[in-house]
C-alpha cells in the first residue's frame, strides 16, 4: 500500500512524490526537480481504499525542450503496457505524462517513465551548475526547442490501446 511522503527528503530519496491530500511536499518536490533539472514524478492516491493511483511526470520548466518523436513513442508504449484503470484517460505529450494505473505498479511505472525521459533529454548526464550556466550546447544537453511528438490522449479501453500500439509499431518501422 502506498503511503504519502511527509518530507521533501523522502521524495528526493524516492525520486518521486506520493501524495494524497496535502500538497505541501508535492510543491516542494516540484521546485526541487526544477532547480536540479530532474523529471518531476508524482503519484496521487485517490482514496485510502483505492486500487488505483494517478501517476504524472512533468518536464515543464526544465528548459530542455520536449521529448522527440522516438522518446515520446517509447513513453507511450510504456503507458499502454501498464495495467490502466478501465475507462480512465491517459495523456502523453512532449512535456507531460498522466495515467491511472494499479496502485501496486505505480512506483515502478513512475520510475520507468522518468528514466526514459531523463535518458532522452540527457538530464542525468550534466550537473546542475552546467545546466544553469549554459556551459553545454542545447543539442548536447538533449531535447530541442520544438518537439516533433504530438500529444496523444485516449480512454483506457482495449480497442484504443490496441489501435495505438498497432499504430506505434507502424510508426517505428
Amino acid at each position: 500500500m502506498l503511503k504519502p511522503h511527509n518530507t521533501l527528503e523522502e521524495a528526493v530519496l524516492a525520486r518521486h512524490v506520493i501524495w494524497m491530500q496535502s500538497r505541501k511536499v508535492l510543491k516542494q518536490y516540484w521546485e526541487w526537480c526544477s532547480v536540479h533539472s530532474r523529471a518531476f514524478a508524482a503519484i496521487a492516491i485517490v482514496s485510502p481504499r483505492s486500487r488505483y493511483a494517478v501517476v504524472e511526470m512533468d518536464l515543464y520548466g526544465l528548459g530542455a525542450g520536449g521529448l522527440d518523436r522516438y522518446a515520446g513513442r517509447e513513453i507511450l508504449r510504456i503507458v499502454l503496457e501498464q495495467p490502466l484503470k478501465a475507462g480512465s484517460i491517459f495523456f502523453v505529450s512532449p512535456v507531460h505524462v498522466s495515467a491511472c494505473v494499479l496502485e501496486k505498479s505505480a512506483i515502478a511505472f513512475a520510475g520507468r517513465i522518468c528514466r526514459s525521459a531523463q535518458e532522452a533529454l540527457s538530464l542525468d548526464m550534466i550537473t546542475h551548475e552546467e545546466w544553469i550556466h549554459g556551459k553545454l550546447k542545447r543539442s548536447d544537453a538533449g531535447g530541442s526547442k520544438k518537439s516533433d511528438f504530438a500529444p496523444i490522449s485516449g480512454q483506457a479501453r482495449a480497442e484504443v490501446i490496441e489501435a495505438l500500439l498497432k499504430d506505434d509499431d507502424a510508426a517505428i518501422i
